[in-house]
Order: C-alpha cells, then structure tokens, then sequence
C-alpha cells in the first residue's frame, strides 16, 4: 500500500537552475510531494539532518556538488546518520544506461536510483517528470517497509532472548562451559548436529539453544519424538505425501522437514525409527 501522507524532501544541490527544475517536476505531483529544503552542500544536508531527524523522506542529491563531501562518500555518511532515508541521485555526467559500475557504486554506498539531468525538456524539467515523481513515490514506500520490518526484527529478537533466557543452561562446572562454546560454535555452522546422553539430560534444550543461537532463529523449531510415529506413518510424517499415493492419502501432506525448512528440526530418539526409515533418513540428511 502507498502511504497517503505528504512525502518530504530535501534537495542537494549548489546549482539555482537544476533546483528550480527539481521543484518544477515535484510541483507536478504537489498533493503527494513536497520540497521542504533546499541545501547547497553535502556538510549542511548532514547538519540539517541531525538538527532534525525523521524529517525527511527522501534526499535529492547532485553527484557532483561542490564542496569537499560528495558522490558515495557522502551517500554512505547520510545512511550512517539514517539508514532508512532513501536517496536520489541526479547528475550532469553523461553515463551510458549500461555502465554498471558507476550504477552498482551508487546502490553500493545506498542510493536507490539515478538518473541524468537532461534527457527531458531542459528549460522546465529534471529527467521524465513522471519516472522521477514514480521514483521518489516508491523511495518512500521503500522507507516506510524498512522501518517496518526493523521494528518487527527488534521485536522478533526480543523475543528470541526472552526464550534464551527461559531456555537458559545452568551451572559453571567445566563441562557445562564446554557445552555452551560447542552450541556457539556449531550454532555458527549450517552442519547437521548429533546430540547425545542419556534419557533427560537435556538434549531437547541443547538443540534449542542451538537453534536459537543461529542464523535460523526467526524461523520454525520443529521438534520429532521418533518413538511415537507409528511405523507405517514414519515416511508420510517426515517427508509427506502426494494425494492418492497411498490408500489413506486423501489429500497432499508436507511432511516435518518441509515444515521445518529454513528453520531447525530435532530427531528426538532417532534411534527407534525402523532400520529402513533411517535408511532413507541418512539420505535426505546427505543431501
């Protein structure tokens, strides 16, 4: 959904004429944008940004401004005082629509888009008005979905710490320290993890450690008691079924590493899975 509210900008640029035809080619969408500063130089977009933050949407930005902060260095700059301000660069350079460096440079420092100064009407118009205005339109809902998804990571890592700490290892015997280095480095890895001991010494905590210590935190735990699949369904459970592969499979079944995919799956007694079932357990765990 694009967001109905008035889309800010601050335009950078040292040049009266190349800003009046920024502000013309904005004041064709006037309803949705709005030009709310002018600046000359990259040192006070910089100042203008940390006397107000969460001012701007967007920043329109000449390559090459004049002063010593220009170019990447100072998109890189502005992304490091706002990582969700999104960034238009506009320039007098005549780059050919395949040169990939100069373009893969820009994204690279964290600009959005670019595009050159005068492929438009020159006397009113910076670039085609309506790709520009479409440009800083999609800039900002860019910026709204970013600052979205980092509220939900921070409120997904919360929680992730929260289990953490409810699914914490006690105790500071030697072993105990040598258990929580080897779910750490593990936890690193994408390796499969065997997990051993006897009945409850806490395998089930170990691998949710692990899990929770790894880069598929956001994702499922998914945690089997081999034991208790009846025999026949060991197949079906773990790896699904096609509807009408079988007498009972009235419909299509993901089985649990499906499920599970991207995320972590426990085996818990994974030694009472008939022989043949490990078999073809082995191979998937292979591949």
């Amino acid at each position: 959904m694009i967001t109905t509210n008035i889309i800010k900008v601050m335009v950078v640029d040292d040049e009266d004429f190349d800003v009046s035809r920024v502000k013309n080619t904005v004041n064709l969408s006037s309803t949705k944008i709005q030009v709310e500063n002018v600046l000359s130089n990259g040192r006070a977009a910089l100042e203008e940004l940390q006397r107000k933050p969460d001012n701007y949407d967007v920043i329109i930005l000449d390559y090459q401004i004049s002063g010593g902060l220009r170019g990447e260095e100072l998109i890189r700059k502005i992304k490091e005082m706002d990582p969700f301000i999104q960034i238009i660069v506009i320039t007098k350079m005549e780059t050919n629509t395949t040169d990939f460096e100069f373009a893969n440079n820009l994204i690279k420092a964290g600009a959005i888009w670019y595009c050159t100064k005068y492929p438009g009407d020159i006397e009113e118009y910076i670039y085609q008005p309506t790709d520009f205005i479409l440009s800083i339109v999609n800039a900002c809902e860019k910026k709204r979905l970013e600052k979205q998804k980092s509220k939900s990571d921070k409120r997904l890592l919360q929680s992730i710490e929260s289990m953490l700490e409810s699914k914490k290892i006690i105790g500071e015997s030697k072993p105990i320290q040598q258990l929580r280095e080897a779910i750490e480095k593990y936890a690193k890895s994408d390796a499969n993890i065997l997990i051993t001991g006897g009945s409850s010494t806490g395998k089930e905590l170990v691998a949710w450690n692990a899990h929770l210590k790894s880069k598929r935190r956001y994702e499922k735990f998914i945690p089997i008691n081999c034991g208790s699949i009846p025999q026949e369904l060991v197949e079906s459970e773990l790896l699904g079924h096609e509807k009408g592969s079988f007498t009972r499979a009235i419909a299509t079944k993901s089985g649990l590493f499906e499920i599970a995919n991207n995320g972590t799956i426990f085996l818990d007694e994974v030694s009472e899975l008939p022989l043949s079932a490990q078999g073809k357990l082995l191979r998937v765990i292979q591949e």
